[in-house]
């Protein structure tokens, strides 16, 4: 992705990897059969493989600069995490911060992480192996966590420490989410939370029970950071599919409907964790459906 301007704020991806991983059938349940080749004049080749149909996939980050402060939006999966029932996850050693660097933002220079939601692929960079113990990647940073979000996760996390069960979310609040906790770097906020004039958390609930977009607006110019309110870009097509991750699928569907509703036609930048390069979008409306512009 090249840098993206939103007004004066200037927004990066920090690309950890990106490639065919889902079928269709497997990401969206129920998903008609024909929904890509009903769509493939602009599905392909960006969001589906033309030699298989999977769906192309990226785990990244986002960096915005608005100039008073260098804010991370979700980290992926990160390096070296205990994952052996996800291999692609599995002890990785991806140079996310070197790539980070190459855009000019050191780990030191971060002011805030925001994790839209705290499942494992989006809060692995929140923490690095040091002499191992996890520790703050991002040193001098406050981690902005939705406290309906986070309460969801600990509470989780505490029945099944109780019961003596498998490690929450394939260990990832242990070792993600728990260390910055607890070395008080963790901010607790309302899911409509500003961080700065222009922007701000909103809610977004269904993928996740706390789960919440940033919004960005500078200089009349507008971007939504949506997390995984949507996996695929083919989703437009028909935003009531909602993904075999969903938390709720009945109320994620609702939440990503009201979404693309809102921002169709209307310039905004979209910005979603797993949309494969060239990442950023506008929605369009196309027929019964919607398409990405990019």
């Amino acid at each position: 992705m090249k840098p993206q301007q939103i007004g004066n704020f200037r927004v990066d991806r920090v690309l950890e990897s990106e490639g065919p991983y889902f079928a269709l059938d497997f990401l969206l349940p129920g998903a008609p059969p024909d929904l890509i080749a009903a769509n493939a004049d602009w599905l392909k080749p960006h969001f589906v493989d033309p030699a298989d149909d999977r769906l192309i996939l990226a785990f990244q980050s986002f960096v915005l600069r608005t100039g008073r402060h260098t804010i991370l939006v979700d980290t992926c999966t990160g390096n070296d995490k205990e994952r052996p029932q996800r291999p692609n996850w599995h002890r990785q050693r991806h140079p996310f911060l070197d790539r980070m660097r190459a855009i000019g933002v050191q780990p030191e220079a971060v002011d805030f992480v925001f994790c839209t939601h705290l499942h494992a692929d989006h809060v692995g960079w929140n923490t690095r192996l040091e002499n191992g113990r996890w520790v703050p990647t991002f040193p001098n940073a406050r981690y902005v966590f939705a406290r309906r979000e986070y309460e969801h996760w600990e509470n989780e996390h505490r029945a099944i420490a109780a019961k003596g069960g498998e490690p929450l979310a394939h260990g990832s609040f242990a070792d993600s989410v728990l260390p910055v906790v607890e070395a008080k770097r963790a901010v607790f906020v309302d899911s409509d939370h500003e961080i700065e004039d222009g922007v701000h958390l909103e809610p977004a609930y269904g993928h996740t029970p706390g789960n919440c977009v940033l919004n960005a607006r500078n200089g009349g110019a507008r971007a939504v950071f949506i997390g995984d309110v949507m996996h695929t870009a083919a989703q437009l097509a028909n935003p009531a599919l909602s993904s075999c991750f969903c938390d709720d699928p009945a109320e994620s569907a609702r939440t990503r409907t009201a979404l693309v509703e809102r921002h169709a036609d209307s310039g905004t930048v979209i910005f979603a964790c797993h949309f494969p390069t060239p990442v950023a979008g506008r929605i369009r409306r196309r027929g019964p459906g919607f398409a990405l512009a990019v």
